[in-house]
């Protein structure tokens, strides 16, 4: 009988355990205030850099200067340390790192060139440019002026400038791009977010016209008449194909659908399956599909979404933002968005970009941003 009263008490004071810490905020609340949101992390593209420069400056306000343990290069100006002891070099300009390891924060007065094989394991923040030799190995890098990324270098988070980015070939951020300007992609660099009012890569050629119209009359969008008011039969380029309507300005097809070259299509399309088109096709609205194969030369006004993989063909444009669940390929010629018009590329796996392909906004994805 006593065993069995234990085991009722060790129980009791098990259950009733589940509910002290509640019951103890109830009766004495200790978080009464909800917790900090910053609302401008998904608001800013550029938060990051935004945000490291704000903590930098107030860091150098409240650090105390100290002297400097063991020789290092001439360039350090001054060492400064935050209450948690850890450090801040304030440099004036000029070349440096590359005999040793760095695990300092870095705030550069001047210009900064960082010379082959380079490794910070802080922070870099820079007044003015900021340009890398090869190899280099970086922890995130601001600059109010342009960055320039050298060959093979790896960034393990994030950069931002206020001016142009240039990326070299076979250079990785493992985060996000950001520029006010522009960024600018070699062949064989990788990141997982880039941001900039235009985005290019090797052999981007601009044009005098913007990226979505390229000196063709763009087509209106079209609302047409209910069949059932009209009679009216499907467009030609639907012929054979089951469809009907959705509404208005909307036709469906039940199935996958092939376009011939040349098809104008002046209404939202939805297709269940996979959409394929053949070359200079033009589409005066927004396009959706399971999966989208688009040929050379075509133009879509609206936006591209896709259930699956997606590709716009060579010299292809669209006008507003390209969405897929699963890889997106942006062949040579390709351009997304237009002059004061940003628009994003965004993809569940892969974005894969090749050869003058220009981005007029943000591209994202789920594992990487690539050029190829």
């Amino acid at each position: 009988m006593l065993g069995y009263f234990a085991l009722l008490v060790l129980f009791l004071l098990l259950f009733s355990s589940n509910f002290y810490f509640g019951i103890r905020e109830w009766l004495r609340p200790q978080d009464a205030a909800p917790l900090p949101v910053d609302v401008e992390y998904v608001r800013t593209e550029n938060y990051f850099g935004t945000s490291f420069r704000a903590k930098m400056r107030e860091w150098m306000k409240t650090a105390r200067s100290v002297p400097l343990t063991s020789p290092r290069e001439a360039s350090i100006r001054a060492v400064l340390e935050k209450s948690n002891g850890e450090r801040i070099l304030v440099l004036a300009g000029g070349s440096f790192g590359g005999r040793v390891e760095n695990d300092e924060l870095i705030y550069c007065e001047g210009d900064l060139r960082l010379p082959e094989a380079a490794v910070f394991h802080g922070e870099i923040y820079c007044l003015g440019g900021v340009e890398s030799g090869a190899g280099a190995q970086l922890q995130a890098v601001a600059a109010d002026g342009g960055i320039v990324l050298g060959l093979d270098n790896r960034v393990s988070r994030w950069v931002d400038a206020r001016s142009k980015v240039l990326l070299r070939r076979g250079t990785t951020v493992d985060s996000r791009v950001s520029s006010m300007e522009t960024i600018e992609l070699e062949q064989q660099v990788s990141a997982q977010s880039l941001y900039a009012p235009l985005i290019f890569t090797a052999g981007y050629r601009p044009a005098s016209q913007s990226p979505a119209t390229d000196g063709q009359e763009q087509q209106p969008r079209l609302a047409e008449a209910p069949a059932a008011a009209t009679g009216e039969e499907s467009p030609a380029y639907l012929d054979g194909f089951p469809s009907s309507r959705l509404g208005a300005d909307t036709w469906l097809v039940r199935g996958n659908l092939e376009l011939r070259p040349g098809a104008r299509v002046d209404s939202n399309l939805v297709v269940q399956g996979t959409l394929r088109s053949g070359a200079h096709c033009r589409f005066s609205a927004d396009v959706k599909a399971g999966c989208v194969a688009l040929g050379p030369d075509n133009r879509i006004s609206g936006n591209l979404v896709s259930g699956g993989a997606l590709e716009i063909g060579q010299s292809g444009q669209v006008g507003e933002s390209v969405v897929a669940e699963r890889d997106i390929l942006l062949r040579a010629g390709a351009r997304v968005g237009g002059a004061g018009r940003q628009a994003v590329v965004s993809a569940g796996r892969d974005v894969k970009m090749e050869a003058n392909v220009a981005v007029c906004g943000k591209v994202a994805a789920g594992r990487a941003v690539v050029t190829v």
